[in-house]
């Protein structure tokens, strides 16, 4: 019996010792690169960088092959590395409060991406390939500057969580109606005059749907509104 007892322990420090090298976090160190033995880790899943100085992302971060998370919230970065595609198994990308104008084309490449973070960037636009994102589900682009969103934002079908608070939108694209599983859609602050197309009508599971007093909402929209769908006018 003693035997198994001592397998069982050496077997849970073997796991413990797994799970640390799957997650690595480095918030808050001050690092102005990521440090050459996090890209050696071909186990590492989570990786958390929230808060540093990092100017740039090493285009080693396509060496992580297993990774699912990966946390660059707060940093200095105006950019990412084109390698960023090639990390296929990666399930949310956090960059989040940094200086980004612009997302490498190889951003559409992120097939198993679920979750989008990029509030409080400097955003005009975002690549025409955005509509490859089949399984995203959250989109947040809180604070940028954008000024119109891509037609094939309608081929990404599952998204169910739209941010699109404090932009320069003027209008929403016609296609958005393609997004059926969109849930939740947030445009207070989206355009100073935000025109919304007929086409929001078609979204059956459209529950929250928050604008400005000063929107142009097609009727329909206050027509279909029920219990289900709650229309917030700030």
């Amino acid at each position: 019996m003693k035997y198994l007892y001592l397998l069982l322990a050496v077997l849970c420090v073997v796991e413990f010792t797994r799970s640390q090298r799957q997650v690595i976090n480095l918030r808050k160190k001050g690092l102005d690169s990521i440090p050459g033995y996090v890209f050696e880790n071909d186990e590492l899943r989570v990786l958390k960088l929230y808060g540093n100085k990092l100017n740039s992302v090493s285009p080693r971060i396509a060496e992580l092959k297993n990774l699912e998370k990966l946390y660059l919230g707060k940093n200095r970065l105006k950019g990412l590395p084109v390698e960023i595609g090639e990390l296929k198994k990666l399930k949310v990308l956090s960059v989040a409060n940094n200086e980004l104008d612009s997302l490498p084309l190889s951003i559409s490449e992120l097939s198993s991406l679920e979750q989008l973070w990029l509030d409080n960037n400097n955003l005009h636009d975002l690549p025409n390939t955005i509509g490859s994102l089949k399984k995203l589900e959250v989109l947040q682009l809180r604070y940028n500057w954008l000024d119109s969103l891509p037609i094939n934002i309608g081929d990404c079908r599952n998204l169910q969580f739209l941010y699109l608070n404090r932009n320069n939108l003027a209008y929403l694209p016609s296609s958005i109606a393609n997004v059926r599983n969109l849930r939740e859609l947030y445009l207070s602050g989206a355009g100073q005059v935000l025109e919304l197309p007929q086409e929001l009508c078609k979204l059956r599971n459209l529950e929250v749907l928050e604008i400005d007093v000063n929107a142009i909402v097609p009727a329909c929209l206050f027509v279909i509104q029920t219990t289900r769908l709650k229309i917030i006018q700030r």
